[in-house]
């Protein structure tokens, strides 16, 4: 007798490679991606940006920060930087953040040395852009509303009082890495509403002053930086020009001036007296120009 036979249906286990083929790329790419974003966040970037600075850095001026962390899209950001100064002396510049990132058109033309710049400073802000290549650092700088009375360099020369404006201007500059007497800088300024009142300098009373706008035209050497034109229009109106041969500390910078200094029917009358009092040539008319020479924290004028 003959048994049945018995038909089997034929098993495909296609999908199930096809199954583990898509979970396994899935989990590859998870596994990347959480690579990459803990490499990020765990990676030692106050070291790598120290290391940078100090490759970079030219000159006895030093660079200091208080923590570096990783923007995103915006690059890397420093937060509390400060350049030059120490515990006795008030920093030449300080951001309160300033993020860094690479040029995209830079790198597509193959320099990864090519960075762009932004800031909140003072109370303001700033952009810009700088390159290097064979050795030559090459930039621009554009801000935008700084107060004047953050800036501790400026307001540390007062002994009291009240010092208000807000500044904003552009600089294109050029520098040699690793030769501080080597590079140049050109800028202009406009300060809008510069006030001081109630202040003291040195122990003497410094009479209210006010400028509805002041224009800076200037070049800057190592060492040396060059007022190409001057102009300040308000309580008094002021033109200049010269050089000043640049100290540390800066108070103790030294002046080569040249400028008039014209008071008007609204200049208060404390003003024209201490106007009065700058020493002239005999017979000398008001707008007869005056030289100004001294340290910056003592200029005289003849």
């Amino acid at each position: 007798m003959r048994l049945p036979r018995l038909r089997l249906p034929s098993l495909s286990f296609a999908w199930l490679g096809a199954l583990i083929g898509r979970r396994m790329l899935l989990y590859v790419i998870y596994t990347v991606v959480l690579f990459v974003v803990f490499l990020l966040v765990t990676f030692p970037h106050d070291l790598l940006v120290r290391r940078a600075l100090s490759s970079v850095k030219t000159g006895p001026v030093n660079v200091d920060f208080n923590a570096v962390n990783f923007a995103w899209h915006k690059g890397y950001e420093l937060s509390g930087l400060r350049l030059g100064g120490n515990d006795e002396q008030a920093p030449l510049l300080e951001c309160s953040h300033l993020w860094v990132r690479p040029s995209l058109s830079a790198l597509v033309h193959g320099n990864p040395y090519a960075l762009q710049l932004s800031a909140e400073l003072y109370g303001g802000s700033a952009q810009g852009d700088f390159s290097l290549n064979n050795g030559a650092i090459v930039g621009s700088l554009q801000w935008r509303d700084l107060r004047l009375s953050r800036y501790r360099t400026l307001t540390s020369l007062i002994d009291e009082g009240q010092l208000e404006g807000r500044v904003s201007g552009q600089l294109n500059f050029e520098a040699r890495t690793g030769n501080a007497n080597a590079g140049q800088a050109t800028g202009e300024i406009t300060l809008d509403g510069a006030t001081l009142t109630s202040a003291k300098v040195q122990g003497f009373t410094v009479p209210d002053l006010k400028f509805r706008q002041t224009k800076l035209k200037f070049v800057a050497h190592p060492g040396r930086f060059e007022i190409q034109d001057f102009n300040a229009a308000g309580d008094v109106d002021v033109q200049g020009s010269g050089q000043i041969a640049l100290r540390e500390p800066l108070s103790e910078s030294t002046l080569n001036l040249r400028a008039t200094v014209e008071t008007s029917l609204a200049t208060p009358d404390p003003l024209k007296a201490l106007v009065a009092l700058i020493p002239r040539a005999p017979g000398a008319k008001q707008d007869a120009p005056i030289t100004i020479t001294g340290t910056l924290g003592r200029p005289k004028s003849r």
